[in-house]
């Protein structure tokens, strides 16, 4: 084997290795992009009553990166409040390991489908607020 053939055979060797690692940043970056674009997407709230068709759907909507415990407080903190009610609304199912988990499914999908968080209310929690 004289000198060019083993230089050619280096060469060959760097291309295919520069290839595959065009070929895997790419992979990653478009990885990227797509989680991005699945935690930009916005979800929304709603108050359902399980006694009726009643439903409360805040005004303000979140990001999927953005849904956490305090971020749908400071959301539902948000809907006015009847005017006899005093304090802060009381949501039973605001302490409940299914609202826990509802929010951990609803952070980890990536299904268009998943794009609300719905709260079960009583008829007296959805009383205490004025819609």
């Amino acid at each position: 084997m004289d000198t060019y053939t083993a230089i050619g055979l280096v060469a060959d060797i760097i291309g295919i290795i520069g290839a595959f690692s065009a070929f895997q940043a790419l992979r990653q970056l478009l990885k990227q992009k797509k989680e991005k674009k699945r935690l930009n997407q916005i979800v929304s709230v709603v108050l359902q009553c399980t006694k009726d068709n009643r439903k409360i759907v805040p005004l303000m909507v979140v990001r999927r990166k953005d849904i956490t415990r305090a971020e749908l407080q400071g959301i539902l903190g948000t809907i006015k409040m009847k005017p006899s009610i005093t304090g802060r609304y009381k949501l039973d199912h605001l302490n409940t390991k299914k609202f826990w988990q509802d929010i951990e499914s609803l952070q980890a999908s990536d299904n268009d489908d998943n794009d609300q968080l719905l709260i079960p209310c009583t008829p007296e929690e959805i009383e205490q607020f004025d819609v």
